[in-house]
């Protein structure tokens, strides 16, 4: 595989924001380059260029660096260069991880230009005191303006800006006035039905039967029309979206709708830290009057006042499902619920709000759910060995090609070699007299033609030998399943590996991985047949 090197550029917000332009794009883009020009070592190497504007440097959720590091762990990219290390990262741990394990193991040169460091100068030892006290450094500087970034999040909340990414249904963020919520007059009706429908005395799942019986589009609905939904910062349960309790339950007890601002009602469990908890309700910054309300105080209280009480105990971690979030109806796409009898087991609750909505009508118990995962775990890891197997022999066959295409390649240029001197010796023996004019003329037509095909021959040879892709075993999906012989149970750390659960039937249960596309790719390289395997991965 060609030698391909990668220029890995960041630009955060915070960095924006800073007086002058050393960070920015075009002159991280700029160095670079004229790294690259000016070492000669490069000259011939492909390179390529990842961007990533706006991302922070404190974790590696970057889509521009996961497509670099992927590339990498494929042996598709074999040095990257940055700027500096901040650049790559600010987390100084995550870095270290990266500069004295995973890129050696890799065999990937790392290259920051201004801190003078090249991996290649540092073979055999660690990136030292230097490299650490750096992105130590780089990791301090990020802790403090995650804390200033917070502090001021924090005076805005208390003047009562909302400071959510979206607006919640039924308003909308003000065009004129940053951080302002203002009415959405197409769907704030919906919200002064659901409150008229619940001072009726309809429970939170009657009023869910009420609007997917009448049509109404749900929150999730609506932004997909308005091509918001991917702005939300998380994901819904289930392609396909209805009116529940849940949701009709967050409108009724959210107080925005009666004109108070609520923030902080969750946080950071630490700085840089992307996790968050939720925070006890006596500290939520609640301010009242700043916006307009779509129902009045009073229609608020007044619904409080039907409403079962809801606890603020978290839930039982432990208890947890270990494909929680993950279970789904085969029929409707709905998530499926969790139930508890005897057995823990899995339900669609899809008919409790559209009766006419075909749904999974059996109980699928959730220790036959982990045999099937299981089972298809240990299927996939057969598959692997196949794989793995097709590999070797696929390398095999590719270092004899390309041995009998370099031995002809040699024969080729000793026979080019050979005619060229025959073409000297032929016109010397012109010059000489020794031979008539037309005994050149032809002579020569006749070599000239003979080195020709010589030269096609050479050209589909080295075409051919440049076309061959380096088959390699050391695949990280392939090493993960390769230490799944002999697993008897499915632990978190593989349900981790678990992206999705269909469920059909007690007979008919469908798994996907989150390695389901690389798994493919090396199936398709292989050409190894996957029909058995089809529906696990």
């Amino acid at each position: 595989m060609e030698y391909t090197v990668a220029l890995y550029i960041r630009l955060s917000a915070a960095d924006e924001d800073r007086d002058g332009e050393s960070d920015s794009v075009v002159n991280q883009r700029d160095l670079l380059n004229h790294y690259i020009v000016s070492n000669a070592e490069f000259s011939d190497k492909k390179v390529l260029t990842f961007i990533d504007d706006g991302y922070t440097g404190t974790n590696f959720d970057r889509p521009a660096a996961k497509e670099m590091l992927e590339m990498a762990k494929r042996g598709q990219v074999h040095c990257i260069i940055v700027k500096d290390f901040s650049r790559f990262g600010r987390n100084y741990i995550e870095v270290g991880d990266y500069l004295e394990q995973i890129f050696p193991f890799l065999g990937v040169r790392f290259i920051s230009v201004n801190d003078r460091y090249d991996s290649k100068n540092n073979t055999g030892f660690t990136a030292g005191l230097d490299v650490a006290f750096k992105t130590f450094l780089h990791s301090l500087y990020s802790k403090d303006i995650s804390f200033k970034v917070s502090n001021g999040r924090r005076a805005k909340a208390e003047k009562g800006e909302h400071l959510c990414k979206l607006a919640p249904y039924g308003y909308q963020k003000s065009k004129t006035e940053k951080n302002k919520l203002i009415v959405d007059e197409e769907t704030a009706p919906v919200v002064r039905y659901i409150y008229e429908l619940a001072l009726g005395g309809l429970t939170q799942t009657q009023i869910a039967k009420r609007l997917n019986s009448e049509g109404v589009d749900t929150p999730l609905v609506h932004r997909k029309k308005k091509g918001t939904h991917d702005s939300r910062g998380w994901t819904a349960k289930g392609e396909v979206n209805y009116w529940t309790k849940a949701n009709v339950g967050r409108i009724l007890r959210d107080i925005r709708y009666a004109g108070t601002m609520v923030n902080y009602r969750r946080t950071q469990i630490a700085p840089l830290n992307k996790k968050s908890k939720a925070v006890p309700r006596d500290e939520w910054v609640v301010v009242p009057d700043t916006h307009e309300g779509i129902v009045s105080m009073e229609t608020y209280e007044a619904v409080q006042k039907l409403l079962p009480e809801q606890s603020d105990k978290p839930c039982n971690v432990d208890n947890r499902s270990l494909f929680s979030g993950k279970v789904f109806c085969g029929h409707c796409g709905y998530a499926l619920r969790r139930m508890r009898g005897k057995y823990y087991y899995f339900d669609c609750l899809s008919h409790v709000y559209v009766s006419s909505e075909r749904h999974i009508t059996d109980r699928i118990y959730e220790h036959e759910v982990k045999d099937v995962v299981l089972s298809a775990f240990i299927k996939t890891a057969e598959l692997a060995l196949i794989i793995k197997g097709e590999m070797q022999t696929a390398k095999k066959q590719s270092n004899t090609e390309q041995a009998t295409i370099a031995e002809r390649l040699i024969k080729l240029s000793g026979k080019e070699q050979q005619l060229s001197e025959q073409k000297a010796r032929l016109f010397e023996d012109f010059a000489a007299k020794k031979i008539s004019k037309e005994q050149y003329i032809e002579s020569k037509s006749a070599l000239a033609a003979e080195l020709e095909t010589i030269k096609g021959q050479k050209a589909g040879l080295e075409s051919k030998a440049q076309s061959f892709q380096p088959v390699s075993e050391a695949n990280p999906v392939i090493g993960l399943l390769d230490k799944l012989n002999g697993i008897q149970e499915v632990t978190p750390e593989l349900a981790a590996f678990v992206k999705r659960i269909t469920i059909f039937d007690s007979e008919r249960i469908e798994i996907q991985f989150t390695f389901a596309d690389e798994l493919a790719r090396l199936c398709a390289v292989t050409n190894t047949e996957t029909n058995e395997y089809a529906e696990v991965v």
